[in-house]
This record gives C-alpha cells, structure tokens and sequence, in this order.
C-alpha cells in the first residue's frame, strides 16, 4: 500500500524543483554575465572610476544603481579600493543605498517581462504550480544573494520573473546594508595591511 504524502513532503519537493528550476534561469543569466564580462570588463571598469572620481558619491550612487540594476559583467566591488578613503558612513550608504534600488529596479524589469507573451507563457506555469514555495522562500534568494559575492542583480532579476512578491524583494534588498559594511571593513583591513 503506497503511503498517502504529507504537505512538508511536497512543500520539501516543490522547494527543490523551484531550487532547481532557479539554477536553471540563474545558470542561463549566468552565462549572458559571462559573455558580457569578457566583451565589456575594461570599458565598465574604467567607466566606473571615471563616475566616482568626477561626480564624487553622486558618480559612485549612479554606478552602484547601473551596476546592480542590470546584468553587467562588473561587481559594485570593483570600486572599492579606488574609494576606500573617502569618509565610511556616507560611502556605505550611498553605496548601499544605490546597490538596493539597482537590484529592485532590476526586479521591477524582469517582471514587467512576463507581460511579453512567450516570457509570461513559459514562467506562468512554473509560477503556477510553485506559488506557495515562491511565496514562502523566494526573497531568500534575493538576501542570501544581497550578502554574499552572488551576482545580485541576476537574483534580483530571477526573483522578477518569477513575480516573487514586491514588498519581500524590497525588504530583502536591504541586505546589502550590511553587506557593503561588512565589505568595507573587508576591503580597508586588507588594505591597511599591505599599505
């Protein structure tokens, strides 16, 4: 006699499927990042400094807010040693702040792409038969990917086309307030030692 599931069981299994169904959108943005980076690494690099040293924080908020709006083959890090010494708090903020909107705006993106036919008709109906788990754990992705070296606004994108709810995404953006000061600390001890 076959044993009658429980709901955990389900949930457990819809949970790996959109795990691994998540990997396979994240795997694909993956690679367009990789073929950007190898195409466009030294001009984004380059462009980055020259934001940050002629506009000041308003250079260095503009790029956070590209950096991490858009899949580009560049990490809001990337900056960090060329910006170490301006004053912390308002260097943590800034970049938090832009690198936050970036990843929401990013978000606000994808999901207006599933008003397009053939996005909506191929993520409908794994936003259908996952919505609970989505629901449930979708803006961990999001955090999980605001602290650690993840390409965040490729999570952030992910999460839009899955139409992850607005309000979850916009709280686990936050994430990156304390990510960019653990950084920053990172970054400057680094520093400090070999200077």
């Amino acid at each position: 006699m076959k044993r009658k599931r429980t709901g955990e069981e389900d949930d457990r299994d819809l949970l790996f499927d959109l795990m691994k169904k998540g990997l396979i959108i994240t795997g694909i943005l993956l690679a367009v990042y990789i073929i950007i980076y190898v195409l466009a690494v030294d001009t984004l690099h380059r462009w980055g400094l020259w934001l940050s040293g002629s506009f000041g924080y308003g250079g260095l908020a503009l790029f956070t807010l590209v950096v991490d709006t858009f899949i580009l083959p560049t990490s809001v890090d990337v900056i960090f040693p060329f910006v170490i010494g301006w004053s912390p708090l308002p260097l943590i903020l800034v970049m938090s702040t832009g690198s936050a909107a970036g990843g929401f705006t990013g978000y606000w993106i994808a999901r207006s792409f599933n008003r397009l036919p053939a996005v909506h008709r191929s993520v409908e109906k794994y936003r259908e038969q996952n919505e609970r788990l989505i629901n449930r754990y979708g803006a961990w992705a999001v955090a999980i990917a605001g602290f650690t070296p993840v390409p965040f606004s490729t999570i952030c994108w992910t999460a839009g086309l899955m139409q992850v709810p607005p309000g979850w995404v916009a709280f686990a953006c936050l994430s990156r307030f304390p990510r960019m000061a653990v950084y920053y600390l990172a970054i400057s001890g680094g520093i400090s030692l070999f200077i």
